[in-house]
């Protein structure tokens, strides 16, 4: 309803897809390959979305964790996570930083 989103859709399975090949073929030499998939993040990508109110309230029920549009911190938190030690055993997952809209119904 709010977003026309078919051919972005398409493009992030493509990169999820490739990403899991990769992970698989590049695993015995110990380079790991992830994907970070945000919702929403207030930036300049957004910003049409960012000054629509009735599509910010839309948001604020979907993204519940986050009550809006996410920070992008919150996605290079994750990816500092991802390309840390403490991650050293994770590939080929993809990471969604969503704000619960993927639970959200």
């Amino acid at each position: 309803q709010h977003f026309a989103t078919h051919a972005y859709a398409a493009s992030k399975g493509a990169i999820i897809s490739m990403s899991r090949a990769m992970a698989a073929y590049y695993a015995p030499h110990k380079v790991r390959v992830n994907v970070i998939a945000p919702a929403l993040v207030r930036t300049p990508m957004s910003a049409r979305a960012q000054s629509d109110a009735e599509l910010l309230e839309f948001i604020s029920h979907k993204q519940p964790l986050s009550g809006g549009m996410l920070d992008a911190g919150d996605v290079a938190e994750t990816a500092l996570f991802l390309l840390g030690e403490q991650s050293r055993h994770i590939t080929g997952q993809v990471v969604s930083i969503d704000g619960g809209w993927g639970v959200s119904g």
